[in-house]
């Protein structure tokens, strides 16, 4: 195919920049139609059990996605496309040297190219999320709150030229074989789609957690999407590990995706688990007089009263009312695009208003609708709050549905008429900064 859209275009530039892009489009079609077709669509049953999150992505937001991606891709090709003519320039040397170092390192710079690739994504993507780029670089990817296979290239022109620039770095300063690029592009789009999926594959251990726990798993990525700040590698756990960025909860929630009971480890002393309130120790502790069949007893009893102990506090928490007061405060809405501020109605405290305070680009809003009430009336009733008015601030047009409090997000669908739209905000304080 390649060779006819070479053969039929007289300019050779042109030609080898739609060479690139059909090839490059081509591999991302593949895998991320390949990912949606087999895990949502044929295997949609049998995985339902894997399912990171209860909710769909509407049918318009994946194909919003891949029509960004279609842009992502551009951008490649057009990289692509300079780093092959500093080849021919001869101003690329790495490749033909590295064809004469042999099968050795040929595999070999492949698993350094993937290395590298993990640090040179987990430092751009942690200063793609410092808010003074975020608005310019990553706002387009984060967009997709619950992300689906089409999410893999769904990028601010901004993110792809960072992520595109990658392979021509790693070529200029290592020796790297066109061949060993080509199976580095196949590993990426296959991890980066299925981290994408929404479907957690990772096989378990009997504790609950991930069998190869220093991959990152789909859990691992999704938690990303769902509460930005956290979880910014790609392939492997250890760079967030170092760094304190993995998600505190990521173990817990891919038991909770695997469908296993979480087994922590053996407990620290508790000076040990005083002096490091936030990390984990590796320490186990020190012999007891008690017998082993006591401490099974004892761990034994501890859990049940754990699991005692949650029970109840689920019960109680679902038994009591929400008031406006106990979700009053500042709320970011998907993709840290504006900031809600939610608080009892003026006219009456029993109902929830907001009003919006803050956005990253004002422009894009209506006339007047920056500082405006954006929600009126909601009251609580049947585990939500509800019959209030939304009103979106880009086109005033308003919509009537729910709120439901989570903790630290709110789970909000709005209907006019038929057509019902769903976001999740999150609150502002629990955002960590980067």
């Amino acid at each position: 195919m390649y060779d006819l859209i070479l053969a039929t275009i007289p300019h050779p530039v042109a030609a080898q920049w739609l060479a690139n892009m059909a090839g490059d489009l081509e591999r991302y079609a593949i895998f991320a139609v390949g990912v949606w077709l087999v895990l949502w669509v044929i295997l949609a049953r049998p995985l339902a059990g894997r399912k990171i999150r209860a909710e769909t992505p509407p049918a318009r937001q994946m194909l919003l996605e891949f029509a960004v991606s279609l842009r992502s891709v551009a951008v490649f090709s057009t990289i692509g496309l300079i780093t092959f003519g500093l080849e021919r320039a001869g101003h690329l040397p790495g490749p033909a040297l590295a064809s004469t170092w042999g099968a050795a390192w040929f595999w070999a710079s492949l698993v350094l190219m993937i290395i590298g690739h993990d640090a040179f994504f987990y430092w751009s993507h942690r200063l793609m999320h410092d808010p003074r780029l975020f608005r310019r670089f990553h706002r387009r990817h984060h967009k997709s709150m619950n992300p689906t296979p089409f999410t893999a290239y769904s990028f601010d022109l901004g993110e792809a030229a960072v992520m595109g620039a990658y392979v021509p770095l790693w070529m200029i300063l290592v020796p790297t074989q066109w061949e060993v690029v080509g199976l580095f592009m196949l590993h990426q789009i296959f991890r980066n789609t299925l981290g994408h999926a929404g479907y957690e594959l990772m096989p378990a251990t009997k504790a609950g957690r991930p069998l190869l726990d220093m991959f990152t798993s789909t859990t691992h990525h999704d938690l990303h999407h769902a509460q930005a700040g956290w979880n910014y590698g790609l392939y492997f756990t250890f760079w967030d590990r170092l760094m304190g960025t993995e998600h505190p909860e990521y173990h817990a929630r891919f038991a909770q995706a695997v469908r296993r009971p979480l087994i922590e480890a053996p407990s620290v002393s508790r000076d040990a688990a005083d002096s490091s309130p936030m990390r984990g120790s590796t320490r186990q502790d020190r012999p007891s007089s008690r017998g082993e069949g006591s401490v099974r007893r004892s761990r034994a009893t501890d859990g049940a009263a754990a699991v005692l102990i949650a029970i109840v506090l689920a019960m109680s928490t679902d038994a009591h009312a929400q008031t406006p007061q106990t979700i009053a405060g500042d709320w970011a809405t998907p993709g840290l695009g504006s900031i809600v501020r939610l608080s009892p109605c003026t006219d009456a405290p029993a109902k929830l208003c907001g009003r919006l305070v803050w956005a990253w680009d004002p422009a894009q809003l209506r006339p007047g609708a920056l500082g405006a009430p954006m929600l009126r009336d909601a009251a609580w009733r049947d585990g939500a709050f509800r019959d209030g008015v939304l009103v979106n601030p880009e086109d005033g047009r308003s919509y009537r549905g729910e709120i439901r409090p989570e903790g630290d997000l709110l789970r909000l669908k709005g209907c006019a008429g038929p057509f019902c739209q769903a976001q999740v905000w999150r609150r502002l304080a629990s955002i960590p900064r980067p």
